[in-house]
């Protein structure tokens, strides 16, 4: 008999006899991909971030932008719900996290960040008590990685970089956008700081464009390591 599940905000997916389980707990299970014109029955390979991979060997059957019923056969019982395609390639397909999945994930996940090349420009700083912090000329810096929520970047080690608590900087990852700063973290490196912050964007209409930005380099990295891993098992083969 299936256990019926529902979600909890804590998380996870609650049963009926109470138990609170990860969203992990969807990893590694036979998933049902159902579309107007396929079904297809694969493995549930990735939930972490925005987005779910199903490894299937049928995924050529399904059309980039399609909407899918997804029916995942876990531990915790079976799960069903609806998404779209939004990228595929050899062996697997990408959906989106539907919102009533994403909206109680990512309450006690952070948001993964994903490495990229691109720069910091420095406009402004301020200190720990709000006062602003001059610059003689613009200074910039180097990205490291990004997520919708947070940056990391290295820049000079120069000592008013140290009292920076804030800053409002020029991103440049392929497009451009304004945004502010919060440092959390200051380590320094062999030649200069990698800094960590929270980030909050001047124009909110630009967060459709970073989602976009950081889920195609998130596919664009495990088609990669997808490679990389079927070359290695090639030549490691007797």
């Amino acid at each position: 008999m299936a256990v019926s599940n529902v979600w909890n905000a804590n998380n996870g997916w609650k049963t009926q006899g109470g138990e609170l389980q990860p969203l992990n707990a969807l990893l590694h299970c036979r998933t049902v991909v159902e579309s107007q014109n396929s079904v297809a029955t694969g493995l549930l390979t990735h939930v972490e971030g925005e987005w779910f991979e199903v490894e299937i060997n049928e995924f050529d059957s399904f059309q980039l932008g399609e909407k899918v019923k997804l029916t995942v056969y876990s531990p915790v019982g079976m799960q069903t719900f609806f998404s779209s395609v939004f990228a595929k390639y050899e062996g697997a397909i990408a959906v989106i996290q539907p919102p009533e999945v994403k909206k109680r994930y990512e309450e006690k996940r952070s948001h993964p960040r994903v490495d990229v090349e691109g720069s910091v420009r420095i406009i402004a700083g301020f200190d720990q008590a709000g006062g602003s912090l001059e610059l003689a000329e613009p200074m910039d810096a180097v990205v490291r990685n990004i997520s919708i929520t947070g940056i990391g970047f290295e820049v000079p080690d120069l000592p008013i970089v140290r009292q920076f608590a804030k800053l409002v900087v020029m991103v440049e990852i392929g497009f451009a956008f304004q945004c502010e700063l919060d440092i959390v973290r200051k380590d320094p490196q062999d030649e200069g700081i990698r800094i960590g912050a929270l980030m909050t964007l001047a124009e909110q209409d630009m967060m459709r464009s970073l989602r976009a930005f950081i889920l195609q380099q998130q596919v664009s990295q495990k088609v990669q390591s997808r490679k990389a891993e079927d070359k290695r098992k090639l030549f490691s083969r007797p």
